[in-house]
């Protein structure tokens, strides 16, 4: 029998194999998803002489849009069936998918240059120089290009140096105004390469418009600018206005390489070099690691004192610290501190900035030696040398609140003083220490804020029998260490432990122990531990069934059952679930087909073997991105009961699942399965705000009142 070292190495082998095999088969009728690209990128001239790379191109000219351009992130090299081309054949007018992000357009202009090189094929050289005008076309008149048009929406409208889209749109536009291979002079004519000069000698001016200026400094590159004031613009939730180091050494490289370079041209590459060189980090390595048995990745920034310089992708306008961000659009330290889907899927350090180094002292000996910026890799980084505390507290100012509460004193005095119809957000900070008074929210927009996750503990035993405080201000109130009453509306918990630890120090049972408990709506929980010794931990259940709620990097445990059982529409990302033995989540979305219990980003464990979730009422699961370890039981959310009916539940089963992993492995049940949900969603659009419809938007709200909850 073989050791399970030797079958982990014959294992990688044999996936190396296949996936040399795929590389080798490029005429295979099911091209692998990673390899398409790679056959559009071919040189060998020899290739473009087969039908396999005639007929690529004639797939390339179907694809391409009535615009002249072609969408992204497609597969055009894998045969067609009919029924796909003739789908194909009618997007063929569309001119809102037309783009230069992530290749597209640029690299099937590449592969039609070639095709034209080796047949000569009119058709070819008309699709090419279509694609020609519509990258001229695409030109705002200051230089600057989007990255989709002619029908941009919301940030697409920005000047984008995301991904190089605009450099490489100007280097190909270079090359076919000097005609370089394999944009021959046969291809297109001395005018439309007249224009292409034209243009890119314009993009030069756009490039040296938006350079950022620190007061009298030049620095670096946003990836996007606005059009019209040239500042920087955001894009994506996860992509925030900033000094990026990626995309701004593809622009410094493609400054360096003007063969006339004029004052202003020097100024900007001196002073991006500069900046470089300033805030290059040190003493650090990205540790990427693969566990077989799981399935999971993951990319960790570590301490290595031989790491070679590093740049974080983005770096803060006001205090030029890196962060990233996760689709919260909230900027963070710490890799860590966003969600796996975010940590591993988009490069948040590079290394390009260090390929300019060498270049850059033979442009500056060449042209300006004068000027010429003293630059080193072996020097230390700004994390090194003092200048960044790359991981430094983050802690809120306590002047800023309404109200501060310590130890010895009452919260509920402090929710009390506020008005009954109050509109706004009133923040009370709540000192380190244990409280061990019920805590009853009356009122609305309370933002109700610990000092420390674990430091900040609001502690109580009570049971559904055994509660004390059963009516507060003439209403009836619930079990629950904390709880929210009817009206609440609008509340921010952050910031805290809340437990209710009936279960270990007064009974041994595990019957219903809330921590935290409510009846309103559009509730937002975050950073904190919720506890209890028994069932239903947090039971937000507005009335009717009809509330929203907002949770993110909750550490959630408890051993009884349903532990996070919302009534409506609910969203929960980077938690942490510990249960023991009792089905984990719950969900009551009775009454309307969109409500849903949405979990993202987050990581399930228990004590023993435990059901993932159960329901008995019409409901909807989705996980995107989630992992399980062993002891949660290779099986699906199902009905809650084989001996009864509670509810017929007539909407049936309703549990997706996207790019989850089990330790140990799963069956079939955990399969993605998005496509068959309805609407059929992509996994990125999967977020708060399509949870809630439309009609919310939490993590708006986080990120207003960030200077009170940051953690």
């Amino acid at each position: 029998m073989l050791s399970t070292r030797t079958s982990s190495i014959l294992m990688r082998m044999l996936m190396l194999c296949y996936l040399g095999w795929l590389a080798a088969s490029p005429s295979s009728a099911q091209i692998h998803s990673q390899q398409w690209k790679q056959i559009l990128r071919q040189t060998d001239e020899a290739f473009f002489k087969t039908e396999e790379a005639q007929r690529i191109g004639e797939q390339l000219m179907l694809y391409q849009r009535v615009t002249g351009g072609w969408p992204k992130n497609i597969n055009m090299v894998t045969p067609l069936t009919q029924e796909q081309r003739e789908k194909v054949l009618a997007d063929k007018q569309r001119t809102d998918d037309s783009t230069t992000d992530n290749d597209a357009t640029n690299i099937q202009m590449h592969f039609l240059a070639r095709l034209f090189h080796a047949t000569h094929d009119k058709r070819v050289r008309e699709s090419f120089c279509k694609a020609v005008e519509y990258l001229l076309s695409g030109q705002y008149q200051n230089g600057g290009w989007p990255q989709f048009w002619p029908n941009p929406h919301g940030y697409q409208v920005h000047i984008t140096y995301n991904d190089d889209a605009m450099v490489n749109t100007m280097l190909l536009l270079r090359e076919v105004a000097e005609a370089k291979v394999p944009f021959e002079k046969a291809l297109t004519t001395k005018e439309l390469r007249k224009r292409a000069s034209e243009a890119f000698d314009k993009g030069v001016d756009c490039i040296l418009k938006t350079q950022i200026r620190v007061g009298d400094q030049l620095t670096v590159w946003c990836q996007q600018h606005d059009r019209e004031t040239y500042l920087p613009a955001p894009a994506r939730a996860f992509e925030l206005p900033s000094f990026c180091s990626q995309e701004s050494a593809s622009i410094v490289g493609l400054l360096m390489s003007l063969p006339h370079p004029n004052d202003q041209v020097k100024r900007a590459v001196h002073a991006a070099m500069k900046w470089f060189d300033t805030y290059k980090l040190t003493g650090l390595r990205l540790q990427r690691t693969f566990s077989w048995e799981s399935g999971e990745r993951d990319v960790q920034l570590v301490e290595d004192p031989s790491g070679s310089p590093l740049w974080a992708r983005y770096y803060d306008l006001k205090h030029c610290k890196p962060f990233v961000c996760d689709r919260d659009g909230i900027p963070r330290q710490r890799l860590e501190d966003i969600g796996s889907e975010r940590r591993n899927g988009y490069a948040w350090y590079c290394d390009r900035p260090m390929t300019l180094y060498d270049t850059y002292s033979q442009w500056a000996d060449k042209y300006d030696p004068t000027n010429k910026v003293p630059i080193s890799l072996s020097t230390k980084g700004a994390n090194e040398n003092g200048l960044l505390n790359l991981f430094a507290p983050v802690t809120a100012d306590p002047s800023l609140f309404d109200a501060v509460v310590s130890p010895g004193e009452s919260i509920q005095a402090a929710i009390d003083k506020v008005d009954r119809d109050n509109s706004k957000p009133y923040t009370i900070l709540l000192r380190n220490g244990t409280y061990t008074e019920k805590v009853i929210i009356c009122r609305p927009h309370i933002v109700l804020v610990g000092e420390n996750r674990d430091s900040t503990i609001l502690v109580m035993a009570e049971t559904r029998e055994t509660q004390k405080v059963t009516e507060y201000d003439g209403k009836p109130v619930g079990n629950g260490v904390v709880v929210l009453q009817e009206g609440a509306d609008d509340c921010v918990i952050s910031g805290m432990t809340i437990y209710n630890n009936y279960g270990t120090t007064v009974e041994n049972t595990t019957r219903h122990q809330m921590a935290v408990f409510g009846r309103a709506t559009r509730t937002i929980i975050v950073n904190c531990n919720i506890w209890a010794d028994g069932n239903d931990a947090l039971s937000l259940w507005a009335p009717g069934g009809d509330g929203m709620y907002y949770h993110a990097d909750l550490s959630i445990r408890c051993p009884g059952v349903d532990f996070l059982c919302p009534r409506g529409w609910c969203y929960a990302t980077r938690c942490r679930f510990f249960g023991d033995s009792r089905a984990i989540v719950w969900h009551d979305g009775r009454g309307d087909k969109s409500k849903k219990l949405v979990i993202t980003n987050s990581h399930f464990d228990a004590a023993s073997p435990t059901v993932l979730g159960r329901y008995h009422h019409d409901s909807q699961f989705y996980f995107v991105s989630c992992s399980m370890s062993k002891n949660i039981l290779d099986s699906n959310i199902s009905y809650a009961y084989t001996d009864k009916v509670l509810d017929p539940c007539p909407w049936g089963q309703r549990v997706y699942f996207y790019n989850c992993t089990r330790e140990g492995g799963h069956g079939t049940w955990m399969n993605n399965n998005l496509a068959e949900a309805e609407g059929s969603p992509e996994y990125h659009t999967v977020t708060a705000q399509w949870t809630f419809n439309n009609k919310w938007d939490p993590e708006r709200t986080v990120r207003e009142l960030w200077p009170y909850i940051c953690y």
